[in-house]
């Protein structure tokens, strides 16, 4: 049943191709390519109108080959009540995507030297307990610190104070520093206070200077609060039932509040990708797993494929709530994919592979 409504629309799309195929081609080689690329548009068109008339899709989107968008567009509602339609500035909470960011902000601390990955963390977070000695923040961008994951419903409120709180009630780690993985939000939380420790500044600050305004990601934001007390230009997360997500718990860490467009989310990884934030070598460092035997492991970019020391393929999930989000960049194809929903369905995966099948058979007709 899942993919139900993905076979559906393959089919549909299938028939468009067939019937578009029949039609007279062109000698001139610019014109014949120019309207394959509008096939290609109007595949992935007719698959998200299809999906989103099933109730499959309702979010926004973005495709862009050879770093120049192809195709972008809205679905649906920004709300539970169905007021507002989605608009192409409406922000979204990316999950675990939001990782990306203290790990690059990290980076651009060490490219000032400012701190070395090997430095352990007791060195810039002094009123941690004795076992911040042994971590390193190396191990923090590769998950293997030993620090659980945060107990997201021991608190009424989340907010920075009560998470150093939990962390200085930690006695002992889950095992010793670099030895066994664990991905854990306080990774990144302590992340985001080395480069507030280091800088004297609140990390949202420290985003905005360096991050966003000089990349005009003029739609990200990180908010204070969840329950939005601001709702103006967010997407909303709701269920199948229209039922905005209602948490038993409030959220007043801005960090875990990062919100942003697909447009944006596309400046960032570009410009990432192309050294303008931070250099080759950094990207290279926080894009690597640590060296364990074990699958399934996560580095500070998420999932990346290497060729020879080469970044090929760069994708990241992320959820939360009803939020669910997905950031694709390959460099065989020169593709970079992103899809942003508030009503998750948990097809995000198989769509941003049937729209990699769909550009792949593109690519073969011409």
């Amino acid at each position: 049943m899942k993919h139900s409504a993905l076979s559906i629309s393959i089919f549909i799309i299938s028939s468009i191709l067939f019937t578009v195929s029949c039609n007279t081609t062109n000698n001139n080689t610019s014109s014949t390519e120019n309207k394959i690329d509008h096939i290609i548009e109007k595949k992935i068109d007719s698959l998200l109108k299809s999906l989103h008339q099933n109730r499959k899709f309702n979010g926004n989107i973005l495709i862009a080959k050879n770093d120049q968008i192809i195709y972008k567009n809205e679905f649906g509602f920004s709300d539970g009540y169905k007021k507002n339609i989605l608009k192409e500035t409406d922000r979204f909470n990316i999950g675990s995507i939001y990782k990306e960011i203290p790990a690059i902000a990290i980076m651009q601390l060490e490219e000032k030297g400012l701190l070395q990955l090997n430095d352990p963390i007791k060195k810039h977070l002094s009123y941690l307990p004795d076992w911040s000695n042994n971590i390193k923040i190396i191990n923090l961008l590769q998950y293997t610190s030993g620090l659980p994951k945060i107990d997201w419903r021991k608190h009424k409120i989340i907010n920075d104070q009560n998470l150093i709180n939990d962390l200085s009630e930690i006695s002992n780690l889950e095992f010793t520093p670099g030895e066994d993985y664990i991905y854990t939000n306080f990774s990144p939380f302590l992340l985001s206070k080395i480069v507030e420790s280091i800088t004297d500044t609140t990390f949202s600050s420290y985003v905005n200077q360096n991050i966003i305004k000089p990349l005009h990601l003029e739609q990200s934001t990180f908010n204070t609060s969840f329950p939005y007390k601001n709702r103006d230009s967010m997407a909303l997360p709701f269920n199948n039932k229209f039922e905005e997500d209602k948490l038993p718990f409030i959220i007043k860490s801005p960090i875990f509040l990062f919100s942003t467009t697909t447009n944006d989310l596309f400046q960032l990884i570009k410009n990432l990708h192309s050294g303008n934030i931070i250099n080759k070598n950094s990207l290279l460092k926080i894009s690597k797993t640590a060296n364990l035997d074990r699958n399934n492991m996560q580095s500070a970019l998420g999932n990346i494929t290497y060729e020879k020391e080469k970044i090929i393929e760069h994708t990241h999930h992320g959820t939360s709530g009803n939020y669910e989000s997905i950031i694709s960049k390959n460099e065989l194809n020169s593709t970079t994919i992103i899809i942003l929903t508030n009503n998750k369905s948990g097809n995000i995966h198989a769509l941003r592979n049937t729209i990699i099948e769909l550009i792949k058979t593109n690519n073969e007709v011409k």
